[in-house]
């Protein structure tokens, strides 16, 4: 059995994003004190996900030879960066969720 391209799943998570933007830009959803409340709990989620996903592709990366000297230095560089942004950004949404009460 193949494995399954996990980018697949991360293409599906972004277009449900887009479509909840598109919605509440369009008038046909609204942001109210429980959905944001409840939205900011799966934000969370999607954070930390997000989180675990980088961290796993790093790994991945380090584990391939890159096709250029230097190359995979700098994917890896930048995916633990953009790892660590995304750790902060589920830092400060636990935040943001605690003070809704």
């Amino acid at each position: 059995m193949s494995t399954q391209n996990p980018a697949i799943h991360a293409r599906v998570a972004a277009d449900a994003l887009a479509r909840l933007l598109a919605d509440v830009q369009s008038g046909r959803a609204a942001w109210t004190d429980h959905t944001v409340r409840t939205a900011t709990d799966d934000f969370t989620r999607i954070s930390e996900a997000i989180t675990s996903a980088m961290e796993q592709m790093t790994v991945a990366l380090s584990q391939t030879p890159a096709r250029r000297p230097g190359a995979a230095d700098a994917r890896i560089g930048a995916l633990h960066q953009a790892a660590q942004a995304e750790k902060t950004t589920a830092q400060h949404l636990r935040r943001a969720r605690r003070a809704m009460h």
